[in-house]
């Protein structure tokens, strides 16, 4: 099994107190206990880190890097393949979709991902792979 963290989870899971968070981290510490594949994309590194490192939050910054790093996490790089398949999944869902959620959701069905898990209800429309939205 695997489970994929769209960038908006991963803050939800780091920053959050909220419902979003408390689900995020249930879900991300069920899948460790299960084995579950935890994978992200690059992209999330880019998303999730321009806040701290605007606002010059070293704390926060030092505990993206440490998810970043967490033994066995699966980062899917951008490359011609999640750029073909992002496209097509914005050429097919008109309106609905987002250069980022489209790039994330590349990297999900490409990685083979079971689940996504993101906190944008519109992505829920998206048959391609199972979306938990918390």
């Amino acid at each position: 099994m695997k489970l994929f963290l769209d960038a908006c989870a991963v803050i939800y899971m780091i920053e959050s107190q909220q419902e979003q968070g408390r689900k995020t981290r249930l879900l991300v510490d069920e899948a460790r206990k299960s084995n579950t594949q935890l994978t992200i994309s690059r992209l999330s590194f880019l998303e999730c880190r321009v806040l701290p490192l605007k606002t010059k939050n070293a704390e926060l910054l030092d505990c993206y890097d440490r998810f970043f790093r967490l033994p066995g996490l699966q980062i899917v790089e951008l490359d011609v393949t999640v750029i073909d398949i992002a496209t097509e999944l914005r050429a097919n869902h008109i309106g609905s979709l987002r250069t980022p959620d489209a790039i994330q959701l590349a990297c999900a069905i490409l990685s083979g991902s079971d689940q996504f898990v993101t906190g944008d209800k519109i992505l829920a429309a998206v048959r391609d792979v199972k979306v938990i939205v918390v």
